[in-house]
């Protein structure tokens, strides 16, 4: 039988699982994860920065101690956009890029749309651009298909490299229009949206360039073990071992600019 490849989680919230569920994840071949920052009722600027602060100096940690090499992603949420302050929290995000384990902005995007939603993308996006820095992009659930189109011109208006965002929590309908324009695509496995099943399919039809898994473990009702479900099933379609490879590490690695 073969060895199930090493897993890089691409989107992970691990502040809502317990340590039994890193654990099984880390059992079931999560070897590295990108940690993303989220969103949280009544965001303000100071509890941005304290979320922040505690994905860096509290859960980058405690993944390690549990045996997962961690990463993070920092940025303003669509669903975390605070009333007043936002300035304040994008003039400190650039001391967090200091030091290699924060290694994009994000997540950051789309979720209903709208004026506010929008500025507050490009805010980031021209942050990202001057600071060289890559960025997770969220796609929402509902309407996803339009959303993501509007999100694909805003990246194009920003003069980001294409090269440099990941569009995230892609399906089906909008993966193969985010591979052409030259971005990234996270495909997220969850019960609800993405099966396991669904991907494998995905990924023999569009092969493995540009392509990640991730989980979105911790932002609700998720499955902690659908990478590895993916990477068992991946294996056994008749794929090559490079392009499973690439799927379920390296590709992220790569993205990320993360090596050992």
């Amino acid at each position: 039988m073969p060895t199930p490849p090493p897993i890089f989680d691409a989107h992970l919230h691990p502040e809502s699982l317990s340590d039994q569920d890193l654990e099984s994840m880390r059992f079931f071949g999560v070897e590295r994860a990108l940690v993303v920052a989220h969103h949280f009722p009544e965001p303000t600027s100071k509890a941005l920065l304290r979320h922040f602060d505690d994905l860096v100096e509290r859960q980058l940690p405690r993944l390690e101690r549990l045996g997962i090499r961690a990463y993070a992603a920092l940025g303003v949420h669509p669903r975390c956009i605070p009333r007043r302050g936002l300035s304040e929290v994008l003039s400190a995000l650039p001391d967090y890029f200091q030091g290699g384990r924060v290694v994009a902005l994000g997540e950051t995007g789309l979720h209903t749309g709208g004026e506010e939603e929008e500025e507050a993308f490009l805010e980031q996006l021209a942050l990202a651009r001057s600071l060289k820095l890559r960025v997770v992009v969220h796609t929402p659930t509902t309407d996803k298909e339009r959303h993501t189109r509007r999100i694909l011109t805003l990246l194009r208006q920003s003069g980001l490299l294409p090269s440099r965002a990941l569009v995230d929590h892609a399906n089906a309908r909008t993966v193969r229009t985010i591979l052409e324009v030259g971005h990234w695509a996270g495909l997220t496995l969850h019960p609800e949206a993405l099966k396991a099943e669904r991907a494998v399919v995905l990924v023999r039809r569009l092969g493995s360039e540009r392509l990640m898994l991730n989980s979105d473990a911790g932002d609700g009702a998720g499955d902690i073990l659908g990478l590895a479900r993916a990477a068992n099933l991946l294996t056994k379609a008749n794929l090559s071992a490079r392009i499973v490879r690439r799927i379920t590490h390296e590709n992220a690695a790569r993205f990320f600019q993360v090596s050992g």
